[in-house]
């Protein structure tokens, strides 16, 4: 009981407006068909718990460093630690060799790697004792990886060299030579399934230029938003091992919770190597027990407890399941697409469905996302996510078969 007595509810004429906005939402839930949201989230036990044990009335905020081991306020750390070994394990960092903490999504994610990356190479530039402009280091993106990216280095200030990509999205890997310096340390982030064409960057040849060009020190930041969720879990031993940190020597990675491992609310995952928060310099902070190695001070505690919900109600053989259903179902979308004359391209393992763009009404109607390419022309994607079945695909493209009719564009 409230010390001062308040309202359960709004007042009526405001629950009803409430109402019908949330029956709107449902409404519409699964034609969410642009965006990497799964929209069957299995999270009704979850909230039924909250209420059970009412810990939906307590404030529950994690702060600082999950693994921190002096801590009297409300907070779920032990569920966040068990969530982050997890998805360590499945990304194949060692048992000992990682450390990290949950975000507050997925730009937030890639701040972390950023920031942590610039840390670490300005460690590295002291002790190879470079002048201070030789030690700046330089951030290297793709064009297509995730806008965030270039945004970070802006707010960073850090020089960032944008790569061009192919069309099918990769970086190209000839322009990364030629825009490689080898005389400055180098963030390179690598784009694990880019935004808009699902491409996944090549490490094995970005490697191999690192090591031709031989800057003085290099950090290799991973950006597998959505990627990250399904990857660990394909069959083919080739794709599984490209987020295999022990065989692909990355440095750090950032997954977003809210899309395949199918939180409802913005979430991020951030991993690194056990070794990297030790060059961020941290200041002290007293009150709160030591140094807060983490760019957030306050995050969701009951985030974490979500993520372990999730992780434990599915367990590994459920992802797998899940992984195996949404590749069924992209190869099902393209072959029907390709069948009523729709011109699609699907990058190698990837959810992500290219499409050339359909008429307007239907990219309202399944919230689509659009874009324009100098080579392919005209796009639109679907990101085909757990809730997606036979049916709704086939309510799909038969509605882009019908305006395609109508404008006498079917290919037959």
């Amino acid at each position: 009981m409230k010390s001062v007595s308040l309202n359960t509810f709004p007042p009526k004429e405001v629950l009803s407006e409430l109402n019908q906005f949330a029956e709107r939402i449902v409404g519409r839930e699964f034609h969410q068909m642009g965006y990497p949201f799964d929209q069957e989230v299995n999270l009704h036990g979850f909230y039924q718990w909250l209420i059970e044990t009412k810990l939906c009335d307590v404030t529950l905020i994690n702060v600082g460093d999950p693994f921190k081991t002096e801590w009297d306020m409300l907070e779920s750390d032990e569920f966040e630690r068990r969530c982050l070994g997890f998805l360590a394990r499945s990304f194949g960092f060692p048992e000992d060799d990682f450390w990290g903490v949950l975000t507050n999504g997925g730009t937030d994610g890639n701040m972390h790697g950023v920031y942590f990356g610039r840390k670490y190479l300005e460690d590295a530039a002291r002790s190879l004792g470079l002048s201070s402009e030789k030690g700046k280091p330089i951030l290297y993106v793709s064009s297509e990886a995730h806008y965030s990216v270039r945004k970070l280095g802006d707010i960073l200030q850090i020089e960032t060299r944008m790569i061009d990509a192919h069309p099918m999205g990769q970086m190209d890997i000839d322009d990364f030579r030629v825009k490689l310096d080898p005389e400055r340390p180098a963030l390179v982030v690598i784009a694990i399934g880019g935004t808009f064409k699902g491409a996944i960057d090549d490490q094995e040849a970005i490697e191999k230029v690192l090591n031709e060009v031989r800057p003085p020190a290099v950090y290799r930041h991973l950006d597998v938003a959505l990627f990250g969720g399904y990857l660990p879990w394909v069959d083919d031993e080739k794709f599984r091992n490209i987020l295999n940190q022990k065989a692909r020597g990355f440095d750090s990675l950032a997954v977003s919770g809210h899309k395949f491992l199918a939180m409802n609310e913005p979430v991020g995952i951030f991993i690194c190597r056990k070794d990297v928060p030790n060059h961020l310099h941290s200041y002290s902070v007293p009150y709160l027990n030591g140094v807060i190695p983490t760019i957030s001070c306050s995050r969701s505690g009951f985030d974490a407890l979500k993520l372990y919900w999730r992780i434990t109600t599915t367990g590994e053989d459920g992802f797998r399941r899940e992984t195996a259903h949404v590749l069924k179902m992209t190869e099902l979308l393209e072959k029907r697409l390709k069948e009523v004359g729709v011109k699609t391209w699907v990058n190698p393992c990837s959810t992500t469905v290219c499409m050339e763009r359909p008429a307007p009404e239907i990219v309202h109607k399944y919230a689509m996302a659009c874009g324009e390419d100098p080579v392919l022309g005209k796009l639109a994607h679907v990101v085909v996510m757990q809730f997606f079945n036979e049916e709704l695909i086939e309510e799909f493209v038969l509605d882009i078969e019908q305006t395609m009719k109508v404008k006498g564009e079917r290919i037959d």
